[in-house]
C-alpha cells in the first residue's frame, strides 16, 4: 500500500513514490512523423525525456496512460485555490488583458469564444466583461467554476465532446497542449470548431528559452539536485520550442499570424527590473512562456 497522503500531489515526488503509484505506461510515437524518439535524458523521477530525430519535437516516453494521469494527477488535488475574476491579481489582469487585446486586434472584434481547460473560469468572466460570449470545458471542473454558472460548460476532453452545432471566433489553449496526450489532434479538432477567419490562442513553457538552456546544462553537468526538474514531467508530456511548435500547428492545417515569447508581472518585482527584462527577452523571444495566434491555412 502507498504511503503517500491522498490529498499529496505526485508531481515533484521521489522516484520510489512514482514508482509505487504509476503503474501503467505507455510508449509514444512523434505525432507529425509517426516515428518513435531517441532518449536524451532521465529526470530526477526516472522519466524518460526523449526527442524526435525528425522533427526535434521533445516529449515524455514512455508516459502514464491517461487513466492513471486522471486518476493521480488530474484528480481532486489538481485544481489549486486561485483567484476570482472580482480580485484578479495584477499579474492574472496583464496576462488576460494581453492575450484578449491580441485576440480581439487580430478579430477585430469580440465574439464567442472557447477556453479549452478552463480552470476555475476567470479568464473568461473577465472577457464577459470586455463583451466577449463565453464557453469553458476541461477535463475535470473544479467545483468553483462548476457552482458559479457563468456561463457554458463541458466537462471531458475536447476530441470527445460534441458542441453540436456551435462554433467559435476564438479557441484558446492557455499552458493546456502540453499536458494533452496528442496535442496534433486537439489542433486538428479546434480547427473544425473554429469559425471561417477565427483565432485560435496557444500559449505553452518555451524549452526554447534562456532560462531552460541554462537549466539543461547544470543538469548534464549533475549541478542540480533534482536534475531536468524543470521539464515537469508527469505534469507536462509534450515541450516545446518556437520552431516545434510552429511545425505541430502548420502540420494541423493552421498557420501562424502573430507569435510572441512574453514576460508576465510579477507580484513584488520592481518596475524598473520588469521593463529591462521585457526589452530582453520578449525582442529576443527568448523568455520562458510561447504564444501563438494561429487560424486557418491558405
Amino acid at each position: 500500500m502507498s504511503s503517500r497522503a491522498p490529498s499529496q500531489k505526485l508531481f515533484g515526488s521521489d522516484r520510489s513514490v512514482i514508482e509505487a503509484e504509476i503503474k501503467n505506461m505507455e510508449e509514444v510515437e512523434c505525432p507529425v512523423c509517426g516515428i518513435a524518439p531517441k532518449p536524451f535524458a532521465v529526470d530526477y523521477q526516472g522519466f524518460q525525456l526523449c526527442r524526435c530525430p525528425q522533427c526535434d519535437l521533445q516529449f515524455l516516453s514512455p508516459r502514464p496512460t491517461f487513466e492513471q494521469l486522471s486518476e493521480k494527477v488530474y484528480n481532486e488535488t489538481y485544481h489549486a485555490e486561485t483567484d476570482t475574476s472580482e480580485h484578479l491579481s495584477e499579474a492574472s489582469r496583464y496576462q488576460f488583458e494581453r492575450q484578449y487585446k491580441m485576440l480581439e486586434k487580430l478579430l477585430g472584434r469580440t465574439g464567442q469564444i472557447l477556453d479549452v481547460g478552463c480552470g476555475n473560469g476567470t479568464f473568461l468572466r473577465y472577457g464577459q466583461e470586455r463583451g466577449w460570449e463565453a464557453y469553458g470545458c476541461d477535463i475535470s471542473l473544479s467545483p468553483y467554476v462548476r457552482e458559479s454558472k457563468s456561463f457554458p460548460l463541458r466537462e471531458g476532453r475536447l476530441l470527445e465532446i460534441d458542441f453540436g452545432q456551435t462554433r467559435f471566433d476564438a479557441i484558446r489553449f492557455n499552458h493546456v497542449l502540453e499536458h494533452t496526450q496528442n496535442p496534433l489532434a486537439e489542433l486538428v479538432r479546434s480547427r473544425e470548431l473554429l469559425k471561417p477567419g477565427g483565432v485560435i490562442f496557444i500559449s505553452v513553457p518555451n524549452i526554447g528559452g534562456i532560462s531552460t538552456h541554462l537549466k539543461n546544462l547544470q543538469s548534464r553537468l549533475h549541478l542540480k539536485s533534482r536534475r531536468w526538474r524543470h521539464y515537469a514531467a508527469l505534469h507536462h508530456l509534450w515541450f516545446f520550442t518556437p520552431k516545434t511548435l510552429r511545425q505541430l500547428i502548420e502540420h494541423s492545417g493552421l498557420r501562424v499570424l502573430h507569435w510572441e515569447t512574453p514576460v508576465f508581472k510579477k507580484e513584488g518585482q520592481s518596475v524598473l527590473l520588469e521593463t529591462v527584462q521585457r526589452g530582453l527577452f520578449e525582442k529576443s523571444h527568448t523568455s520562458s512562456i510561447l504564444d501563438f495566434y494561429c487560424t486557418f491555412a491558405n
